[in-house]
């Protein structure tokens, strides 16, 4: 295996209507496009200031063992951090790690901390807490979904298992010094040790405060939060005892509620510093030549997908999947989300970022559709189920341009809109949903997060399977697991191209859009970049009066 089997990550939870199809991590994406001249003239960042946002709904936590969605991702960064980063792509840097190094086979993690990092409570962090923030989210008790990222150190399963009091493959020989050992070489272990849920907490506040941490929430980032009214609002303001050179603004103030038609209002008459824009909004402030430079298109690391179950009849028949790739109007798709985004051509999103040439496309071609059906022995079309998420606007959208595409090669489409929570069980239930229409966003920045996650065969289970597709090539199971035990970065990107080729021929999917989310942004927000993991940093921005 080349990446740990993770829940059904979405990035994002289940947004409201009116809202982006990945709800409020659509509104915090809009850093990426935030004037990338943000140090205009060499100038340097200004400390001082409020920044201020707004979410359409509250969190159930921040807690970074417990929140698992990228609307989340963002604000925990301003409260906790971890061992590793990542500088401004996706090479990873130390953080907390003054410095790190692998053993020779891949196993061994050795970590040196720097000194004089504190907690917002005056405490130096120590290795230990390490060891205590991991043991943590292995703890079936916290109900962490990141458990299934650390089950590859050594003692992992069996602490979780509740057969050892401690996970052996983790040590701590001084306060400064961590090693952890794996049971296999992984590769994409140093970036789950870059993801949220592995940032470091003072051990005695949470064994002080237990479920109810999140209510006393201490890390070693540059902001602590001063005041949750849920429902209302958060107010960030500055670590005492942070060392580090970042965190320019002295609060950060969130909002929480209101529309988007609100939120554009509040951003044009200076009352908050992003939104995300509706479709209309967007092509208002596109045709106003004065709050055109307001307005940002944004890419997500994502891809939308329909997706067909192969151990479900017709769509065992690699036939009937090329025809229906070839039924689906894609420039449509794209209408119907909205306008804003790409085509998508393949399983990996290209802003991930990643390239891969000679993936079989199959463009429009009603004729031709027909033609594959007929070669299956479905001359006449046939009849299907489609599900989808009642509740995204998107989705629904999406799920009946497809009908229609379809009904035009003959087959007929019973639409099925389903609940989130009933969606996610019936599609991830083996032979359960036919087809339906889905997505995914990146959790690290590496192909396996899509394709071996995603498309692996040797990841079917009968319940809870992210491939949702069920697909299974014995050769693409083999490459996958040829790059899972590569530790070269190169030979592992050739076996991940050459399974996304394969399985593009094999057809479980129609990729549909890899979307781009249009934003406003207050001019007096400076110092954003784009980022192709964090997608931004609020504690790197910096604003004018």
């Amino acid at each position: 295996m080349n990446a740990p089997a993770q829940s059904r990550r979405r990035n994002h939870p289940p947004r409201s209507e009116g809202v982006g199809r990945w709800g409020w991590i659509a509104l915090l994406l809009i850093i990426l496009a935030a004037d990338a001249t943000a140090e205009e003239g060499g100038a340097a960042p200004r400390r001082g200031g409020t920044l201020r946002l707004v979410s359409p709904t509250d969190w159930r936590s921040l807690d970074p063992v417990i929140a698992f969605d990228g609307s989340s991702t963002p604000l925990q960064k301003l409260l906790f951090r971890g061992l590793l980063d990542y500088d401004g792509g996706i090479n990873l840097i130390p953080d907390q790690a003054s410095d790190w190094a692998v053993s020779p086979d891949g196993k061994t993690y050795t970590f040196h901390l720097r000194p004089g990092v504190k907690f917002a409570h005056g405490r130096e962090v120590e290795a230990a807490d390490y060891i205590y923030s991991f043991e943590r989210v292995l703890n079936p008790k916290t109900a962490s979904v990141g458990q299934t990222y650390l089950m590859d150190i050594v003692g992992a399963e069996e602490f979780n298992l509740g057969k050892a009091p401690h996970v052996t493959g983790l040590r701590a020989p001084d306060a400064r010094t961590l090693i952890i050992e794996l049971k296999k070489a992984t590769f994409v272990f140093r970036y789950i040790l870059a993801m949220n849920f592995t940032d470091a907490l003072p051990r005695e506040l949470v064994e002080k405060y237990g479920k109810d941490f999140q209510y006393h929430m201490i890390g070693s980032g540059p902001y602590v939060i001063k005041e949750w009214r849920r429902h209302i609002g958060y107010r960030f303001e500055r670590n005492p005892f942070y060392s580090g050179t970042d965190g320019y603004v002295d609060r950060v103030d969130l909002m929480i509620g209101g529309d988007q038609a609100l939120h554009a209002m509040m951003v044009e008459r200076g009352d908050l510093d992003f939104a995300i824009a509706s479709a209309a909004d967007a092509v208002r402030f596109t045709h106003d030549a004065r709050l055109r430079p307001w307005l940002l298109r944004v890419p997500l690391a994502s891809t939308d997908y329909f997706f067909m179950n192969t151990e479900v009849k017709p769509f065992d028949d690699v036939r009937v999947r090329r025809a229906i790739n070839h039924a689906v109007n894609h420039e449509r798709m794209l209408k119907l989300a909205g306008g804003f985004g790409t085509v998508a051509h393949g399983i990996v999103p290209p802003s991930m970022p990643w390239t891969n040439s000679n993936v079989p496309v199959y463009p429009y071609n009603p004729e031709r559709a027909r033609e594959l059906l007929r070669e299956a022995g479905f001359p006449n079309g046939f009849k299907t189920q489609l599900s989808f998420i009642s509740s995204r606007t998107q989705d629904s959208r999406m799920a009946g341009g497809i009908a229609e595409d379809l009904r035009v090669v003959g087959i007929e489409v019973e639409l099925q809109p389903l609940i989130y929570s009933a969606f996610e069980v019936k599609v991830a239930t083996r032979k359960s949903a036919p087809c339906g229409v889905w997505g995914w966003q990146q959790d690290y920045p590496d192909a396996s997060n899509f394709l071996d996650v995603l498309l692996s065969g040797d990841r079917i289970t009968d319940t809870e399977c992210n491939n949702t597709a069920f697909y299974s090539n014995p050769k693409v199971n083999q490459l996958l697991g040829q790059a899972g035990a590569s530790v070269v970065a190169e030979e592992r990107l050739e076996l991940f191209r050459a399974a996304e080729r394969q399985i593009m021929a094999d057809a479980p999917w129609v990729p549909t859009v890899n979307e781009v989310v249009p934003v406003l942004v207050n001019p007096r927000v400076h110092g954003a970049v784009a980022h192709p993991v964090w997608m931004y940093r609020y504690e790197k921005m910096w604003l004018t009066p």
